[in-house]
């Protein structure tokens, strides 16, 4: 039996969504600082102090946007091991962008961002109404976009900034319908 968390949003075996905490944020903080990590996101390194990232951290926590929302991912033994978030969120054209960091490198390569991105668009399509979910990720990250593929993202476009080719990605409500048909054709008949 599996036992309920606080803050869940959603879950499969091995991978949980859940609100971010407090607790959080020196992970945050570690991941958003590192150079590696953030040359996936073709962004800077924070250079702030990790006390003025903390008061940012506690503000958001406390007045979240309606535009973004950030959650934790937990692994199956309950650790944080990085965070997906929807942002530019449309209400008018019922679509949102995804990101997602998975900040320990020893979690890299074994499905918890398939597996999380998957948990995040399943939600947002099924249960909040979005009919689409995109994202962009760097052309040169063929490891993030396999893991988009597996999780039912196709590729939709290119576009450019600061320097940086980005690959867009999209998944619609229709893919719904057809992952349920594929689920159903490979279960086995009794």
């Amino acid at each position: 039996m599996t036992t309920a968390v606080e803050g869940e949003v959603a879950r499969r075996a091995r991978t949980l969504l859940r609100e971010k905490r407090l607790a959080d944020a020196l992970d945050d903080f570690r991941w958003r600082s590192e150079a590696d990590l953030s040359r996936y996101d073709a962004a800077r390194p924070l250079s702030m102090q990790y006390e003025e990232f903390l008061s940012l951290y506690q503000e958001e926590l406390r007045y979240p946007s309606q535009y973004r929302r950030s959650l934790a991912i937990d692994d199956e033994s309950g650790k944080h091991i990085g965070n997906v978030m929807y942002y530019n969120i449309d209400a008018v054209h019922g679509e949102a962008e995804l990101g997602i960091t998975i900040g320990e490198p020893e979690y890299w390569n074994r499905g918890y961002g398939t597996d999380a991105a998957r948990l995040l668009v399943e939600r947002l399509l099924r249960d909040l109404g979005f009919k689409r979910v995109y994202l962009k990720t760097l052309e040169w990250n063929h490891r993030a976009r396999r893991a988009f593929e597996k999780a039912g993202f196709s590729e939709c476009g290119r576009t450019y900034r600061s320097g940086n080719s980005f690959i867009l990605m999209e998944i619609r409500r229709e893919w719904l319908a057809t992952e349920a048909e594929r689920e159903l054709a490979a279960t086995p008949v009794a």
